[in-house]
């Protein structure tokens, strides 16, 4: 009679599960990663999807060699990785943060992490770890939107600025008409003719001026809409 043992059908559980993990990681544009909790995020486990994204493959930061993560990161974005990751670390939450990656071909590339650390029954963290993906073409299209928003918000400081001015003139029109039909009322028949156009010259101030004020606003609305 032979004796039923589950050491086989474990391990065929595990290959299973570690060639499907191979099997999703390998159609994503990224990688997944745990990392030791040290400066240079010393490799514990990378998915060979990385080689994708980078250009290294995943044997070029395991086993001791002399790559590391780190030597990835883009210079201007250390910091502010740097401060999400122990922000979110000393408060024992997930993490989501986009910075840059330079590629083996001297390119950077943009990529969004969602990750987290893996801490024992004491609180100590262990690992950090996550999955990271590229998102080039999205970050490109935000970053185009942002100049686009810029340049509108200097068109609109241009309009409020120009109002602004076309305002002061038609006050100042509105003063001179006023003053030219004083005058033309002091110089009786004479001065009808005159009276007529500084009429004309009132009505079309108080036009303009309402016309005016309302590009104001309109640029205005806009501006708080862009904010918003």
């Amino acid at each position: 009679m032979h004796q039923k043992t589950t050491a086989p059908a474990k391990k065929d559980e595990t290959d299973t599960e570690f060639e499907m993990l191979r099997s999703i990681t390998g159609r994503i544009n990224g990688f997944l990663y745990r990392c030791k909790n040290d400066n240079q995020f010393s490799a514990i486990y990378l998915s060979p999807s990385i080689e994708t994204l980078t250009g290294y493959p995943s044997t070029d930061f395991l086993s001791g060699k002399s790559r590391c993560l780190a030597d990835l990161l883009e210079h201007s974005d250390v910091a502010h990785l740097s401060e999400m990751l122990d922000d979110a670390l000393k408060r024992r939450v997930p993490w989501t943060v986009d910075y840059r990656l330079r590629t083996k071909s001297g390119t950077s590339v943009w990529v969004r992490e969602v990750g987290g650390g893996v801490f024992d029954e004491s609180g100590n963290l262990l690992y950090v770890e996550g999955l990271v993906l590229g998102v080039e073409g999205e970050r490109a299209a935000e970053m185009k939107n942002a100049q686009r928003l810029e340049a509108l918000s200097t068109g609109t400081a241009a309009i409020l600025s120009d109002a602004d001015e076309i305002l002061t003139t038609i006050r100042t029109l509105s003063l001179l008409s006023f003053n030219a039909r004083v005058e033309a009322a002091r110089a009786g028949d004479s001065g009808r003719g005159f009276s007529v156009v500084a009429s004309e010259m009132k009505l079309l101030a108080d036009g303009t001026d309402k016309l005016a004020k309302r590009i104001s606003i309109s640029a205005t609305k806009v501006r708080s809409t862009m904010a918003g």
